[in-house]
């Protein structure tokens, strides 16, 4: 059999490992050859890593080399999660993160967090994905590697694009692609461009994402990718296809058809099968668009893609309908619905799963920090037993040339400073453990508000009354807004506050996308104090902003007219003035309804009396809220 280069290269690599091993006398040496040996064997035989792993923590305890220990550790626990064991893998890649950290170095550290996270990650947990690769970016920006920095954020818009939040994912890509060009990473750019232009497909902002697919394009086909050719290819048709720039799009679908067969790319063919179907069906060409839909729906069928299977029976069920051939639409809309089961069963088992692990995940920190600090305490009993056998042997010659008086008062000198160092490191592990406790509890409330906001967008997708959906999705935007109060303060330092001027921005950026407002549609503009607030006035303020917004982007705009939202937050003294305005239609009876009011509007007065505050509300060029309220006590950010 003849091997390929890089097949041939590891080879040989093990033969000249094996033959160090036999030959080694130092124990560094076969430590060194045993951890190459096991990350050699991760993806073919990880059994077989994890058993040269072992070998090599052998050696390295005995040599008492912390570092080789964290580096075998490493190894051991990645081989352990190309075998599927999570437990294990997390417990060596822990013991390995302890290490760099007593030893204080943060991009060792930094690697192994980001293994965790792709750990995670693949196995769905996308919370603790999350959670580690933004503990690795903050690790990687402490020493500064910009390599690393930007493979963080690319790693982060990965989380954010599987977990269907394609604006934070485009976010992450861009930081990423900045720093890419800045250290002219060619291939690192040309994989965040294909990447960037994926999200916004997916986010069905076609202009951008036929923008950078272009610029993909020109970046592959300069060094020679054929792959990345290939794919940048197939994303701009897609989006030419979604513009309605047929005429540009089908030669080009040729041309990657042609490409995608010929190098068996399988996963490209299926995108390509979908957007040629899309273009015959604008072109209503009903009966190309089915032979096509049906050529995706085999290849779908046979490499088991049952997400693209039910894709492709939706588009046939739709095609079928429109020719009029009402029996095969119905057969395609039954398959494709016990499909579509299928999938969103399995997504409820993972976010099921997910918040399991999160919560085990939580567990188990709790119990790791209680063993930390047990070892801790051993270790500095144990160190204090050997200081003061130190200073009663060196007491002991004192005492030779030294008044019995000098002893005593030199004793108890010590016993008292000894007696104060404890309480100080006492108080200052209470107040740590205090604070830990505090940010524990903002994050639990704030992932149960977020499992409730997932319950209700679940259970979105199965009303069909517009009124009852809408209700639900106003409900789940008064979840998210104050899940984000507690997100914000557990992330941050203070755990007194929030500041308030990017709580509002966040705020309205989540419902112009809750109900599919384009800001070139309706524009926001803000003017905010940059203040800290208490989240006892943060809660009832966020309720406020999101009926008072929620109501513009509603009701003041109707059938797709343009208009100027603003939202204005003064603190003058002690005293507050929040203003929320729109150029809209108004309020119809010049004000907010009092009488048989939307639950909307009670829950804006019922609120501003919880604050203490007087409001007016009324029509000036469109509606007008305006609230005073006082509260002592706020810090100026």
């Amino acid at each position: 059999m003849v091997l390929c280069g890089n097949a041939r290269g590891q080879e040989d690599e093990k033969d000249s490992l094996i033959a160090v091993i036999s030959r080694a006398v130092h124990d560094s040496s076969l430590a060194d050859a045993y951890t190459r040996l096991a990350i050699i064997h991760y993806e073919n035989d990880p059994e077989q890593s994890v058993r040269y792993g072992m070998k090599a923590l052998e050696k390295s305890e005995k040599l008492g080399a912390r570092i080789r220990i964290a580096r075998t550790c490493q190894a051991i626990g990645v081989a352990y999660d190309y075998g599927g064991n999570l437990d294990s893998c997390l417990y060596f890649l822990n013991r390995a993160i302890a290490i760099c950290r007593d030893e204080k170095l943060p991009d060792k550290e930094s690697h192994m967090v980001s293994d965790i996270a792709l750990a995670h990650y693949l196995r769905g947990n996308y919370e603790l994905a999350l959670r580690n690769h933004l503990e690795a970016l903050r690790l990687r920006q402490q020493f500064g590697d910009k390599r690393f920095i930007a493979i963080s954020y690319n790693n982060i818009g990965l989380v954010y694009r599987s977990r269907k939040d394609f604006q934070n994912a485009i976010r992450y890509y861009k930081e990423s692609l900045a720093i890419k060009e800045e250290m002219g990473d060619e291939k690192g750019i040309l994989n965040t461009l294909i990447n960037i232009g994926s999200a916004y497909q997916s986010n069905s902002q076609f202009d951008s994402a036929l923008a950078f697919a272009q610029r993909a394009w020109e970046r592959a086909f300069s060094l020679h990718l054929d792959n990345d050719i290939l794919a940048a290819e197939s994303n701009m048709a897609a989006a030419m296809v979604n513009l309605g720039r047929l005429d540009d799009a089908f030669p080009l679908l040729a041309s990657v058809e042609k490409k995608a067969v010929a190098a068996g790319d399988k996963k490209s063919l299926l995108t390509i099968y979908e957007t040629l179907g899309d273009a015959w069906k604008r072109r209503e060409r009903l009966a190309e668009a089915q032979n096509i839909y049906l050529k995706g729906l085999d290849l779908a069928s046979g490499n088991k893609r049952r997400e693209y299977m039910e894709v492709f029976m939706r588009k046939l069920s739709a095609t079928a309908y429109a020719s009029g051939n009402y029996k095969m639409a119905w057969e395609y809309t039954d398959r494709g619905r016990l499909l579509r089961d299928s999938l969103w069963n399995e997504e409820n088992s993972r976010q099921i799963n997910e918040m399991s692990a999160v919560y085990e995940s939580a567990e188990k920190e709790k119990q790791i920090e209680t063993l930390n600090s047990q070892n801790k305490i051993s270790l500095a009993e144990a160190r204090a037993r050997k200081r003061e056998r130190n200073y009663f042997i060196l007491s002991s010659f004192l005492l030779l040339a030294a008044s019995a008086v000098a002893y005593m008062g030199y004793a108890s000198n010590r016993k008292k400073k000894n007696m104060l160092n404890r309480q100080n490191a006492i108080i200052e592990q209470q107040l740590r453990e205090k604070e830990f406790l505090v940010k524990e509890i903002h994050h639990r409330v704030k992932n149960n508000l977020q499992v409730i906001s997932s319950l209700l967008s679940l259970q979105s997708r199965y009303i069909t009354d517009e009124q009852a959906l809408d209700a639900v999705r106003e409900s789940r935007n008064r979840v998210h807004s104050m899940s984000m109060i507690h997100q914000n303060l557990y992330q941050e330092e203070n755990l007194a506050g929030i500041e308030m001027k990017d709580y509002i921005t966040r705020l309205c950026e989540n419902l112009f996308q809750s109900y599919n407002i384009s800001p070139s549609r309706v524009n926001l503009e803000t003017d905010i104090d940059p203040v800290v607030m208490d989240v006892d006035l943060v809660v009832p303020m966020g309720l406020i902003l999101n009926e008072l917004v929620t109501n513009s982007l509603k009701y003041a705009f109707p059938g797709n007219r343009g208009g100027t939202i603003r939202i204005l937050l003064k603190y003058t003294g002690n005293e507050f003035r929040l203003l929320v305005q729109d150029d809209g239609i108004g309020f119809p009876g010049e004000t907010l309804p009092t009488k048989d009011a939307s639950m909307g509007a009670r829950l804006i007065r019922a609120f501003v009396q919880k604050l203490k505050g007087d409001m007016k509300a009324y029509n000036k060029q469109g509606a007008v809220v305006e609230i005073h309220f006082q509260q002592p006590g706020i810090e100026k950010s």
